[in-house]
């Protein structure tokens, strides 16, 4: 059975993980390090080794924003393009909202969109589940 990587749960071969990069380090208790100059031999060297490991929740190419978030805004509130805020689209929210959701066309069609899961965030990501 292969381990999983910690970060995005994909099978991993040869301690490396294919999707998202992430490789395991192995750290040995047995080896010795030469203190260094000017330091007494007797001391114990502390070596800390820091790893950040990125949320497993965060899926790499998928936004942070949630479908179903947009997809209300976007029935209650599409008119002044609010859902459009959510996701970052500032620009074409502001013209949302001065136009009612260009006239009511551009709110329709977004619901479509969003249903469809083809509508994106400001990124050009998909919006997650």
């Amino acid at each position: 059975m292969a381990a999983k990587c910690p970060v995005c749960g994909a099978p991993m071969e040869n301690s490396s993980c294919g999707y998202c990069g992430y490789k395991e380090e192995s750290v040995s208790n047995s080896t010795t390090i030469a203190p260094p100059s000017g330091q007494p031999a007797g001391q114990p060297q502390i070596i800390i080794n820091n790893q950040t490991v990125s949320n497993p929740v965060v899926v790499p190419g998928v936004s942070s924003k949630n479908k179903m978030v947009a997809l209300l805004l976007c029935i209650f509130l599409g008119g002044v393009g609010a859902h459009r805020f959510y996701v970052g689209k500032i620009g074409t929210g502001i013209l949302y909202l001065f136009t009612a959701g260009l006239f009511g066309i551009g709110w329709v069609i977004d619901i479509i969109l969003i249903v469809a899961g083809s509508f994106k965030d400001q990124f050009d990501l998909p919006l997650r589940q």
